[in-house]
């Protein structure tokens, strides 16, 4: 049985890691220095390279050859998420005082590391005051925020960033070619985006594809995934603005009866609109910013289906109410907003593998000059972009915003937190420069920021979300 691709690709060095120069170049003149810490932190999103980069220093620290096929009696990985008690602490405990069988260190990774019982970690903290000499711990994990400071402080932290887009196409292109996958550039980029930042996951989807055809496209890597074409996606839109309420209801009951969710499709209606309104500078006959706002709540619906059917329908419907207030003529309608042009007809089968749908698109500016300071403002849909800008570089505060409760105006943005020391981090000065510079990146303007404590909730519900934090914590009463 041959490897799958990841762990057949997975770096057995430093220089083979994709990019995490920032940690790779610190713990490379770390071991020439022979300045070794004895334990270690690595957070960040998954799929990274946190455990394979835990691997490799624990194998240079020993001066071993790294070898995929081959386990050392000195390098011990734990799994925090099957292994989170006590017990398997103590049991490390009491074996950590043994020597090394050949190495010089006795390495211990011990992955979702954030998975640990309060007891655990506890007993962890104590090996970690005052570890034997020859014991190295590295902890890895994805979220970061529930550790406890105590754990957190006593360990050199290294923060781990989703890896760029351009640098995973790189990485696919150069797998591809020595598995002799033929696969297009755009293939390649759609399989990036859909990977989010994570290696792993990317070459997780071409492993997936690789037998698919012999020569892989875009409608390949689509059809894998489950996602719509995206000329189904434009003929969606179009049936909006042309306001076909009957045949836009039958196209979006094609796709999901073809197997596209609601979740996918909305996720790809709302990337298309986006661009469109954004870069392309187009325009709708229908509220397209509204929209975008409402579908980010699809995936979460009870019923995603009918929820997008309901929401889209609605979204062109009561357009048509506000054009008839307005005395104003479909043709008229036309003439004054720019919109999407695609060729009339219902999605089939037959359609969807069509490449000759063309779109057309008229350009005109969006907004008018008055208008156009608005578009910097921050919206539920923005503050997602700007939280996984955050998650890249920072993924503490990523985690502390992730929890909080946003509104938004013209004022600016209030962030509501349930517990006062995630406000406290919030509104020092460095993390509020942090967060500032992120909006201006996504925004192009500050905004005004201003943080406050949700109203306490009963004491029983606080008591059992603080043990559920913990895990078998007791909260004693003063």
């Amino acid at each position: 049985m041959g490897k799958v691709l990841y762990n057949k690709y997975r770096s057995t060095n430093f220089s083979e890691v994709i990019g995490q120069d920032h940690i790779t170049k610190s713990l490379d003149n770390a071991l020439k220095n022979e300045n070794i810490s004895h334990a270690y932190l690595f957070t960040g999103p998954r799929g990274v390279g946190k455990t394979s980069i835990a691997r490799i220093l624990a194998y240079a620290v020993n001066n071993f050859d790294y070898n995929l096929d081959n386990n050392s009696l000195d390098i011990i990985e734990i799994d925090a998420a099957s292994n989170r008690g006590i017990d398997e602490i103590r049991e490390l405990r009491d074996k950590i005082n043994l020597a090394p069988s050949i190495g010089k260190y006795k390495v211990y990774i011990i992955d979702e590391v954030h998975m640990l019982t309060l007891p655990a970690f506890n007993a962890l903290l104590k090996t970690l005051e005052e570890p034997p000499k020859h014991a190295i711990f590295i902890l890895a994990t994805t979220d970061a925020e529930k550790l406890p400071d105590t754990i957190v402080s006593r360990t050199q932290r290294y923060i781990f960033k989703a890896i760029e887009k351009k640098d995973i196409v790189n990485h696919l292109k150069s797998i591809s070619k020595s598995e002799l996958i033929k696969i297009s550039d755009d293939a390649l980029l759609l399989i990036a985006e859909f990977g989010n930042g994570s290696l792993r996951d990317s070459i997780s989807i071409l492993d997936q594809i690789r037998n698919k055809s012999n020569d892989v496209s875009v409608d390949d890597v689509n059809e894998s995934l489950g996602l719509a074409p995206s000329t189904a996606i434009d003929t969606i839109i179009s049936d909006m603005n042309e306001k076909e309420i009957q045949q836009l209801v039958k196209n979006l009951n094609l796709l999901v009866n073809q197997g596209m969710s609601a979740s996918t499709i909305s996720s790809q209606l709302s990337k298309k609109i986006r661009n469109d309104i954004f870069l392309n500078n187009i325009s709708y006959t229908f509220d397209a910013l509204n929209l975008l706002e409402k579908l980010i709540d699809i995936p979460s619906s009870r019923n995603p289906e009918l929820q997008l059917e309901i929401l889209l329908i609605r979204t062109i419907g009561l357009n048509l109410i506000k054009s008839n207030s307005n005395s104003s003529t479909d043709s008229e309608i036309k003439e004054k907003t720019t919109h999407v042009a695609i060729k009339k007809s219902q999605i089939s089968p037959k359609t969807l593998e069509d490449k000759s749908i063309v779109t057309t698109k008229k350009i005109k500016p969006l907004v008018s000059d008055k208008e156009i300071s608005t578009k910097s403002m921050v919206d539920k849909l923005v503050w997602q972009d700007i939280l996984n800008e955050l998650r890249k570089t920072n993924n503490t505060l990523y985690g502390i915003l992730r929890v909080s409760k946003q509104s938004f105006s013209e004022k600016g943005i209030k962030l509501g937190f349930d517990f006062k020391f995630h406000q406290q981090r919030i509104i020092e000065p460095k993390n509020m420069e942090i967060l500032q510079d992120v909006i201006v990146k996504i925004t192009g303007k500050k905004n005004n920021i201003e943080t406050f404590l949700q109203p306490k909730i009963k004491e029983e519900t606080e008591i059992n979300n603080i043990s559920n934090i913990f895990g078998d914590a007791k909260v004693l009463k003063s």
